[in-house]
């Protein structure tokens, strides 16, 4: 589970609006009848993407109807706005950043996806020698069983 550190750090008077705006981004990219001059859609979802954005909808009404003081010490509710705002920016090509937050800017893009019916050994999504901490690192490893640890971003050094 991603450590969303960065979405803790919004103000308790914003966690609603943060969770709101991204279940509304969801709603769009999932329901889009026009287009969005200001937030352009960049790629248009895998099927997937699209059973993910799906999920998180869900997971979302649920964030928003709840209060923030809670939310705000919920781990998974946290991680799964943290994983929207990932989506929404692959699909969007553009950092999505909320006031409070102290976020780099990203410069570095990378995204893998492995996905494996069985796995004999261990698997690594991503691994990196020596990464800059602007990078944004988006890894999926996907399998049904495996022999060995499974890791999503492997990294050697950080910059």
């Amino acid at each position: 589970m991603p450590e969303p550190i960065t979405l803790a750090a919004i103000s308790l008077a914003g966690i609603p609006v943060v969770a709101s705006f991204l279940l509304d981004r969801v709603g769009h990219l999932l329901d889009r009848r026009h287009e969005d001059r200001n937030f352009p859609v960049v790629r248009e979802p895998s099927p997937e993407q699209r059973d993910e954005l799906a999920e998180l909808q869900g997971t979302l009404s649920g964030v928003v109807a709840r209060p923030a003081d809670e939310v705000r010490d919920d781990a998974d509710a946290l991680a799964a706005m943290d994983r929207a705002r990932t989506l929404l920016e692959h699909l969007h090509d553009r950092q999505i950043d909320f006031a409070g937050e102290r976020r780099a800017p990203s410069k570095y893009r990378i995204r893998a996806v492995v996905e494996v019916d069985k796995l004999r050994d261990g698997a690594v999504g991503v691994r990196l020698g020596e990464v800059r901490s602007s990078a944004s690192i988006d890894a999926q490893v996907k399998g049904k069983s495996a022999g060995g640890p499974v890791v999503g971003v492997q990294i050697d050094s950080l910059e």
